[in-house]
């Protein structure tokens, strides 16, 4: 066979990719045909908000209290298979699938119904076997039943709660801040310690609508204790107002070491790694966005500094 030359394939090679190239108006033509096509497609489709997707599978139970798994296969179990059988729109078993499977326990059978995917209108097929079933009752042994047929796995009701809070305005953040400053004035010279370090006070603050719950003490305390044991605070107590819960005491730990313990603190402790220190002019503050709550912290010398000059809810 003689060899051939590239020119000669270049002349007398004939396919579809060479067609196209010599053909370029039939290539636009195809390819304004296919996108009218698609487009057409695209709009006769039908569509809905919640898309019926039906549910071919079902199962029926059955209880036989006191009965071994052989007893429950042959007298419960074997009947709601043939009676399930009788319907002719199951789906054929194959080594893939299956049209009727069924489990049996010591005092329990449970029998898995699966129909023919051509079937349209499932709830009938579901609800003429479910019938049948009925009438079955009567026939199983004494203790047995009822049989409880289960099709509604389909029918799935999702119930979704949003909580949102607007952001306080300067005026309630004024009012917040005052009222917390005049509790911490109070307490402090109720108290009047001579430990030495500078007055540090670490203040939870949460919506006064709430009220200050056993969580919230107990998560105090705990925090109380953990702050005392790491040297972060000495001679700390529990002050309580509306809307929050502060620990007063002395410390003589910087800033960083502080906010650094409480962002540990939560996230070790109570399991929230969103909280997020942050640091202001006048107070240090920890966010735990999900408990729409603050975590503040006020240093001062014998008075306390407003620590709500950026809180938000």
């Amino acid at each position: 066979m003689a060899h051939r030359s590239d020119q000669d394939r270049i002349e007398k090679t004939r396919n579809v990719p060479r067609f196209f190239v010599e053909n370029p108006q039939v290539s636009w033509v195809l390819l304004v045909g296919v996108l009218v096509w698609g487009w057409f497609g695209y709009h006769s489709m039908p569509q809905r908000k919640d898309p019926d997707i039906p549910v071919r599978v079902a199962v029926a139970s059955c209880s036989w209290p006191g009965a071994t798994a052989q007893q429950v296969e042959q007298f419960v179990t074997r009947p709601i298979e043939d009676a399930v059988a009788e319907n002719k729109t199951i789906h054929p078993g194959t080594a893939a699938d299956y049209g009727i499977r069924s489990v049996s326990i010591p005092g329990y059978a449970y029998v898995y119904v699966q129909l023919a995917e051509d079937v349209s209108d499932v709830k009938r097929q579901f609800s003429d076997i479910n019938l049948t079933l009925d009438a079955l009752n009567s026939q199983l042994p004494p203790g047995a039943g009822p049989i409880s047929f289960q099709s509604d796995f389909g029918d799935t009701a999702a119930l979704m709660l949003t909580i949102a809070s607007p952001k306080a305005d300067s005026v309630e953040i004024d009012i917040r801040a005052r009222g917390i400053q005049s509790t911490i004035q109070s307490a402090r010279a109720a108290k009047k310690s001579k430990e030495q370090g500078a007055p540090v006070t670490i203040v939870y603050s949460f919506p006064q609508s709430l009220s200050l719950s056993k969580t919230i003490q107990d998560a105090g305390q705990l925090f109380e204790q953990q702050a005392e044991h790491a040297g972060i605070l000495r001679a700390s107590h529990v002050i309580q107002g509306s809307g929050f819960i502060a620990l007063d005491g002395v410390s003589t730990a910087n800033d960083a070491s502080i906010l650094n313990f409480i962002q540990t603190f939560f996230e070790t402790r109570l399991r929230d790694p969103t909280c997020i220190p942050m640091l202001g002019n006048q107070s240090s503050f920890a966010i735990p966005r999900k408990l729409a709550s603050n975590w503040l912290r006020s240093r001062g010398t014998n008075t306390a500094t407003p620590i709500l000059t950026t809180f938000r809810t």
